[in-house]
């Protein structure tokens, strides 16, 4: 007997999605339930963790990628461009440019100061 002649049974009846997920999560329960799927405290932590600074998905990343790419525009060697952006300038008032990424307004202070240094360097 063809499958396609076949009529469904109690046991073969026609599946639809719900059905069929139902059956796959029988049949493999025992297979991916146990320390394979489910983590530990800990792992939950970690993989929770609020991205902060210069961390991708995090609320200022996107000021911190426009500064960090425009210092090392400005001095041509990330090390020197972080040294700049880690140290505290009078006319950011005391802040580092680091700490002008955290707002629009100081951020754009420490771009137009890396302008000015850009303007006088030959």
């Amino acid at each position: 007997m063809d499958w396609a002649e076949r009529k469904p049974t109690a046991q073969h009846e026609p599946m639809n999605a719900r059905s069929n997920k139902r059956r796959i999560c029988r049949r493999f329960h025992g297979r991916f339930h146990g320390a394979v799927c489910w983590r530990s405290a800990e792992e939950d932590a970690w993989l929770n963790v609020v991205a902060i600074g210069r961390e991708f998905g995090s609320a200022d990343y996107h000021r911190f990628e426009q500064l960090d790419g425009y210092a090392f525009d400005v001095f041509g060697d990330m090390a020197l461009a972080q040294q700049w952006l880690s140290r505290p300038h009078p006319a950011l008032e005391g802040k580092t440019p680091n700490d002008c990424a955290r707002n629009d307004r100081d951020l754009q202070k420490a771009l137009e100061l890396l302008a000015a240094l850009k303007r006088k360097s030959p």
